[in-house]
């Protein structure tokens, strides 16, 4: 707290109110539509065909499984950063931690990548911007000081207030909706190789192999799960336990829709003579961009100069969101003591400028490590679903733990559909891949064993056996993913994985819902309004 200023101009202790509905609902829209709908319709349609087509909407089923379960949660935890609020008030520190962690990690990874897909679809125009890197293009020097100048103006625009933010959002959201939209109807008419939706151009890809792989590694579910960005602002929201799941859902309805449309005019847009060996053989190397090379082969320049435009805005508006958003939750874990306390500092403008300040300099040093969009997405798509795994775990818990707390809205047959979306996020996380799941889980647990030693010296209260779950369900899922990439040791292929999944998920839910604590940490009650 700041004792020797004036009052009028001291930083204030909480963040301002001032979102509506409608800038809610631009925010969640303008977190799922970014790269994804530059990238996402290639790498889907490569897994899966036209039946991406299917795995869309599959995802988008999933994804409003998990956004029902945290509309219910954010309208009683209406709180910026609540992913790692929630965790804590039900099942305590270590859990909290957990949860915070995946979310923050994620989120600090997301500006990064959502400028790499910026400079990589410009550098058509501009190709200084990038360099042969051996396997594909990759930064260049200049390229990786654009990025960071593109970093740092974001968290400048971040750093003036949140009502600065809405601003922008609304506006360039605007866009967002009406070029993807107008670039989808303008291929598909040019085109028009509705021939394409044959299924026996797909090869591999109609089975359910692909569209699996298309929903966990080809960008669908990362793509979709900006929902949560409403959440993520719940603290600046006015009328929150209302506007927060009403956003969640208009947001990702609208979203979902988009790339539906989107997907369709790609599939429809390819060339027939490009699927001579089909759609995992697919290549559009033009230098843009995958939309760029189909437009470039239509000779429709004006669509391609549309596609560079938005290759800008798009990606940028969505890193702009995210890197205020990752703030939020670095500011939530401070106030909580789950991470320096430094990280809960506000300035004038009630932003969280050290947790900014930490979010654009991690962000500048991943760039030197050369990430590429597709790299990197099955990875993030991993830590984003284990985080939001815990979800329907904690709103059974939150119920028993607070019954008389009042929601404006309830999941209806909460004690069906949160162990359905639970083994649903599970499916999701081994869909990302082996390699990405090790990834992430060495990501969540080595850091969660380092905090547990680090509060233990300290004297501070774990909660373990309420965080234990944790790593039974993370260990599980490694060991059947390793199971499953051994020939015949799972009979019935994907589907006796999907079985197997199914029935460990069944399993752990229960378990980890008894762990709760048997009241609500009262730690987790820090900038939120509870009632018993």
């Amino acid at each position: 707290m700041l004792s020797a200023v004036n009052p009028s101009q001291a930083a204030p202790e909480v963040l301002r109110r001032s979102l509506g509905l409608r800038s809610l609902t631009l925010a969640v829209v303008t977190s799922t539509i970014g790269s994804g709908w530059l990238f996402a319709p290639l790498y889907a349609a490569r897994f899966a065909g036209p039946a991406s087509l299917l795995a869309w909407l599959a995802g988008g089923v999933m994804a409003f499984g998990l956004a029902l379960v945290f509309a219910e949660l954010g309208s009683l935890v209406p709180s910026s950063g609540a992913l790692a609020q929630i965790p804590l008030l039900s099942h305590g520190r270590w859990a909290g931690f957990i949860g915070g962690w995946c979310a923050w990690i994620a989120y600090l990874t997301l500006p990064t990548i959502e400028v790499l897909a910026m400079v990589e679809y410009v550098a058509s125009t501009m190709p200084w911007l990038t360099a042969d890197g051996g396997q594909g293009q990759v930064l260049s020097a200049a390229g990786i000081g654009v990025a960071a100048v593109l970093l740092v103006l974001m968290a400048w625009i971040n750093l003036a207030g949140v009502s600065s933010l809405a601003r922008w959002i609304d506006g360039l959201t605007s866009w967002k909706l009406v070029v993807p939209l107008l670039v989808s109807l303008s291929l598909m008419v040019a085109a028009g190789h509705w021939s394409n939706l044959s299924l026996d151009r797909s090869v591999a890809g109609a089975n359910l192999s692909g569209v699996v792989s298309a929903i966990g590694s080809g960008g669908i579910l990362f793509s979709l799960l900006g929902f949560r960005t409403a959440m993520d602002l719940a603290g600046e929201a006015r009328q929150p336990q209302r506007n927060v799941p009403l956003a969640m859902g208009l947001g990702l309805g609208i979203s979902l829709a988009i790339y539906l449309l989107l997907q369709l005019s790609f599939l429809v847009a390819v060339p027939p003579q490009a699927l001579g060996q089909g759609w995992s053989g697919l290549q559009l190397s033009e230098h843009g961009g995958p939309l760029v090379a189909i437009a470039m082969g239509l000779g429709m320049g004006w669509v391609v100069a549309l596609l560079l435009s938005d290759a800008v805005i798009s990606p940028g508006a969505t890193a702009m969101t995210y890197m205020g958003v990752s703030a939020r939750v670095a500011w939530m874990m401070g106030r909580l003591g789950l991470l320096p306390g430094s990280m809960g500092r506000l300035n004038r403008q009630a932003v969280p400028v050290v947790a900014l300040l930490w979010s654009l300099a991690i962000g500048v040093v991943m760039l030197l490590a050369g990430p590429s969009w597709q790299r990197v997405v099955s990875f993030l798509t991993a830590t984003l679903v284990i985080a939001l795994a815990v979800g329907p775990v904690s709103l059974i818990a939150l119920r028993q733990q607070r019954p008389q707390a009042p929601r404006a809205f309830r999941l209806p047959w909460a004690r069906v559909l949160c162990p359905a979306s639970f083994v649903a996020a599970s499916w999701a996380v081994l869909w990302c891949g082996h390699s990405a799941l090790e990834g992430a889980v060495a990501l969540v647990v080595l850091p969660s064993l380092l905090f547990g030693l680090v509060q233990q010296r300290r004297g501070h209260q774990l909660d373990a056996a309420a965080g234990s779950w944790w790593f039974l369900y993370l260990g599980g899922l490694l060991l059947i993913a390793e199971l499953s990439g051994r020939t015949g040791v799972l009979p019935g292929g994907e589907g006796g994985q999907l079985v197997l999944t199914a029935l460990f998920a069944l399993l752990i839910f229960p378990l980890a819902v008894r762990s709760r604590l048997p009241r609500t940490s009262e730690e987790a009650q820090v900038a939120v309004e509870l009632t018993p």
